[in-house]
């Protein structure tokens, strides 16, 4: 429908007033219900989830310092009578006119006390659209450092707000609105305990969540980007592909993915690691669904479902200062687990290549790539359950609307009960979707902090044996530049070269063999030997110092400075994986930040 259409606003009872008191141009967006009411009060989006309200005032802009004044005019049909009955609660996303991100997150009741009915005034102020660019901060930094004091916490509070709520839920006199209370003030002094996201609330993080969820607009970092997509086996590395997400010249939120061109189109040649190039020809019409990239949203598990999740650059690349949060895509591509970053990557450019061994290790590249996979489902668990707290307390303001104002124990935990039943469903269809059916989802929160903890460890765990296994590679090297002076050693130096031989070998059977629950004791284990190695076979070099040419030297020169990177980024990890773990208040370089200016 036309998006200049004025609402009908004969009942000025359902009018609301809003003043846009931010820094941005804005528009607001509500959630629809079941809506059967007057369908020519607002702009149905995309998929009927959202709707953009129209201004009495006309259009659906409200400018910076103006007010608007939007219809609420929706229905739903009581369970109880079965009649059509008028919705008395709303949730107001008050959102930027440009990329429709979200300013404030309004939660209000028609005051039914007075004569008419009316909605009190409402402003979108600048302090709400700072609580919600600050959770947008927290969402990206609990990705990026899973395993920190500050996500342990987080976790702690979300747990712990069902046993307050829980609490008051005693059928008392006002139990219901001391429920409500609960929910949003045992999450909110979580917000309020923290350094840097005091003003943070679970209005703003959910309104977050929502729009993330909604739209893949974060993904494309508001432009145009491509993604360039990497599976394993086990033994080698293949490029599947890349994620094209390109900018429309407009925004149109009546159409699928707000107007953004979302393909998937396949690599010419998978087993050419040194080329990105596709078929165009095969290239498919990807629809981005409840917070996944999938080629069909009418199957359980499509051929193609791709998620973006944010990880720490220092994750593949194990350098301390690479902070930076990174926007990754994982999931499945045919029913191969697939992870994407936005540069390509070249198996003959490991120095131009920042997550050259995150992707090309024959045999460990494989198990990242399935650890990734599960970090973004764990991740999704501590996003939904936010949200799903939030739904607990509009259900319990709209109970507050009506006459019976206490809830009775039994009552509460039925309706835990079901948004408990929603909440894993909802984690149990990503998992399924991003996995080709394979994965298995987390049943809480806690048991996906475990989850993040394990598999993060597992990413680390894998590419520490790949770096073992690149160093022992080095130390064979020298071996071989010795080797040619076999007639000039004494009996003692040629069996110090055979066992430098052995314990190479054997470190690098180890590494290979390990299973992923033993493979970070045995990398430690075989990082001992590897320095044991590197000193052997330093000395034997010293021993054969006159003996050898210069040539050889500088090789062996080389495959030495190799191996001390080796040893470094060992250390780097292991530094890395302390410091996330105690972090309280972890600071990430470079959130990705929406740009407020009008699309051109």
């Amino acid at each position: 429908m036309d998006q200049n259409t004025t609402p009908n606003a004969t009942d000025t009872s359902k009018n609301c007033q809003v003043t846009n008191q931010s820094n941005t141009d804005a528009v607001i967006i509500i959630p629809t219900t079941a809506q059967d009411g007057n369908e020519e009060s607002s702009i149905a989006v995309y998929d009927q989830s959202l709707e953009i309200l129209n201004t009495l005032e006309g259009g659906i802009v409200i400018k910076v310092g103006q007010s608007g004044t939007v219809v609420l005019d929706q229905y739903y049909i009581d369970p109880k009578t079965g009649q059509k009955t008028y919705s008395l609660v709303y949730n107001l996303l008050v959102s930027s006119s440009s990329w429709y991100y979200p300013l404030a997150n309004i939660g209000l009741m028609q005051n039914i006390f007075v004569t008419p009915p009316n909605f009190t005034p409402q402003t979108a102020t600048s302090a709400e659209q700072q609580s919600i660019a600050n959770a947008d901060v927290f969402y990206q930094t609990i990705q990026a450092y899973p395993t920190s004091q500050l996500a342990q916490n987080y976790q702690a509070a979300m747990s712990g707000t069902i046993s307050s709520a829980s609490a008051q839920a005693d059928g008392s006199p006002n139990s219901t609105a001391n429920t409500s209370d609960a929910i949003t003030q045992s999450v909110n002094a979580f917000f309020q305990s923290t350094k840097q996201f005091q003003n943070v609330t679970l209005a703003s993080l959910v309104a977050v969540e929502s729009y993330y969820n909604e739209f893949p607009f974060i993904w494309a970092q508001y432009k145009s980007v491509i993604y360039y997509l990497y599976s394993s086996d086990g033994k080698t590395t293949s490029f599947v592909g890349q994620l094209g997400l390109k900018q429309p010249a407009t925004l149109d939120l009546t159409v699928a993915n707000g107007g953004y061109i979302c393909t998937f189109t396949p690599a010419k040649d998978p087993s050419n690691l040194n080329s990105v190039d596709v078929d165009s020809s095969k290239a498919m019409n990807l629809t981005y669904s409840s917070g996944v990239f999938v080629n069909d949203v009418n199957v359980d598990v499509p051929a193609i479902a791709l998620k973006g999740i944010f990880q720490l650059k220092r994750l593949f690349t194990q350098v301390p200062a690479d902070t930076q949060i990174l926007p990754v895509i994982t999931g499945s591509v045919d029913g191969v687990t697939a992870v994407g970053f936005d540069q390509p990557q070249l198996e003959d450019d490991p120095s131009g290549s920042d997550f050259w061994n995150t992707l090309f290790h024959p045999k460990n590249s494989a198990e990242v790539f399935n650890s990734i996979m599960e970090i973004g489902g764990a991740i999704m668990m501590l996003h939904f359950f936010a949200t799903s707290l939030y739904g607990m307390g509009k259900w319990l303001k709209q109970k507050l609307s009506g006459k019976k104002t206490t809830t009775a124990q039994d009552e509460f935990n039925q309706k835990m009960d079901e948004f408990q039943k929603t909440l894993n469903e909802k984690i149990d269809s990503v998992v399924q979707k991003i996995s080709d059916n394979k994965g298995i989802p987390p049943k809480d929160p806690s048991e996906a902090m475990d989850n993040l903890s394990r598999e993060s460890g597992s990413v680390v765990d894998n590419l520490n044996a790949g770096n073992l296994q690149d160093g022992l590679k080095s130390q064979a090297n020298n071996l071989e530049e010795l080797a040619q002076y076999e007639s000039q050693m004494s009996p003692s130096q040629l069996q110090s070269l055979e066992s430098n031989a052995s314990a190479i070998q054997k470190s690098n059977d180890a590494l290979n063999n390990a299973s992923k629950a033993d493979l970070n004791g045995v990398v430690k284990e075989q990082q001992a030997n590897f320095s044991d190695i590197q000193s052997n076979v330093g000395n034997l070099t010293s021993q054969m110092d006159k003996t050898i040419s210069d040539k050889s030297k500088a090789e062996i020169e080389r495959n030495n400075e190799a191996s001390k990177e080796v040893s470094e980024n060992i250390e780097n990890s292991e530094k890395n994986q302390a410091e996330e773990r105690e972090a309280n208040d972890p600071e990430a370089k470079d959130p990705i930040e929406p740009e407020f200016e009008m699309i051109k």
